[in-house]
């Protein structure tokens, strides 16, 4: 398979994320809204530094399984609340693709009570 130009996956890719809007989540009972957040956070890791080239294909490439990810989910992985700024970060698991991966999409959730979307990784723990 011939891996795509990176400027190529990651206009493909805003475009596609930019189209979501939101997803509804039956496990965390509410949406998931695409935020410009969660987009950059393919590209830069939470500090602003842009990730390595090899994390971000990593991160572009798994979003297409993001939306399947989420519809099938069954529980909440895990959870952490930062406190500093009344922050939560749920993690949410599906099992899905050709490959049948276990993804894991980390949602965020403010103050405003809105789930986002932030982050997507294979899930290969046990």
């Amino acid at each position: 398979m011939v891996q795509k130009d990176l400027k190529q996956l990651i206009s493909e890719t805003r475009i596609k994320y930019d189209s979501i809007g939101r997803v509804w989540c039956d496990v965390l009972n509410s949406y998931v809204h695409f935020t410009s957040e969660g987009r950059i956070h393919l590209i830069y890791k939470g500090n602003r530094k842009k990730r390595p080239v090899k994390e971000q294909y990593y991160k572009l490439n798994l979003f297409p399984l993001v939306i399947p990810a989420l519809k099938s989910s069954t529980k909440i992985e895990a959870w952490r609340f930062r406190e500093k700024d009344g922050v939560q970060y749920y993690a949410v698991s599906g099992i899905v693709g050709k490959k049948k991966l276990k993804i894991r999409v980390i949602v965020k959730r403010t103050g405003d009570g809105q789930f986002n979307y932030y982050s997507v990784m294979i899930d290969d723990r046990k």
